[in-house]
């Protein structure tokens, strides 16, 4: 349900986190640059000469060659990629991720399952440290590379922008709407957040507008702070029907555990 809008804007909140509620996407509004690597094809033009007979309407006319169009296709998935706020979780995968600590199996299936069939909401309940993070952006990486529109940002970093935007109405309306309607929706942190009536509010609005219109979502908390949300909130986040929760019991942190790209830890 995500709406392109006709211009990119940036919002930054006080620790600089770039988020990004906007982008153009359609083909012929790409700026191809010319290719890195010599194309045997095109000799490093980029485009082809239609190979048709004089009289065909076509003859004259070039075509993006293989290796433009490889460019435009990764092109947009950076955008996409920035877009999504996931630059720094590039590494986070199910590969990378160690589903032999002990207390992190059910998670790791239950966050498989949910990126081969993004359904209703998911929800990891558990400590500091027990891979929550790793296990929702795992998923979110999966379906942006499966092509859906992407986002993720932590509860107080989504509402500093939030806050830092009014100073625009247009530039909040653009941010609240983005998030409120992506495809996909990555709520990191959620009670971590100052509490306050108008930070309930705004969660509550983006939630209830997602729980509406079936918009898959991911939320990670602390157990504590979960419990110490404001009661619409976490009445909202145990609907059965909706969100399937995942609490983290009896788990080390995962932190020392980590996977190197080797598959070593």
């Amino acid at each position: 349900m995500n709406k392109p809008m006709t211009s990119q804007q940036d919002f930054l909140n006080p620790g600089q986190i770039r988020f990004y509620p906007g982008f153009e996407a359609g083909e012929g509004k790409q700026n191809v640059d010319a290719p890195t690597r010599f194309c045997s094809l095109c000799g490093g033009t980029g485009r082809l000469r239609v190979d048709v007979p004089y009289s065909d309407p076509s003859f004259g006319k070039s075509v993006l060659c293989s290796c433009s169009q490889e460019r435009q296709k990764s092109l947009r998935l950076q955008q996409r990629r920035q877009a999504a706020n996931l630059d720094a979780f590039r590494k986070s995968t199910f590969k990378t991720f160690n589903y032999r600590i002990p207390g992190v199996q059910q998670a790791f299936r239950a966050s498989v399952e949910f990126a081969v069939n993004s359904q209703g909401w998911l929800l990891l309940i558990g400590p500091c440290g027990c891979g929550k993070t790793h296990l929702a952006t795992a998923i979110a990486n999966q379906r942006l590379d499966s092509g859906a529109t992407v986002f993720y940002s932590t509860a107080p970093d989504l509402l500093d922008a939030l806050r830092a935007a009014f100073v625009a109405p247009e530039g909040y309306t653009q941010l609240f709407t983005w998030v409120r309607e992506v495809e996909l929706l990555v709520l990191d942190d959620l009670g971590a957040q100052q509490s306050s009536a108008w930070s309930n509010e705004k969660l509550l609005q983006i939630l209830n507008y997602r729980a509406s219109t079936a918009l898959p979502t991911i939320i990670t908390a602390i157990l504590k702070e979960f419990q110490g949300l404001d009661e619409r909130l976490r009445s909202r986040l145990s609907d059965s029907q909706l969100v399937t929760t995942v609490i983290f019991e009896h788990v080390k942190d995962y932190r020392p555990f980590k996977l190197l790209p080797s598959g070593r830890t």
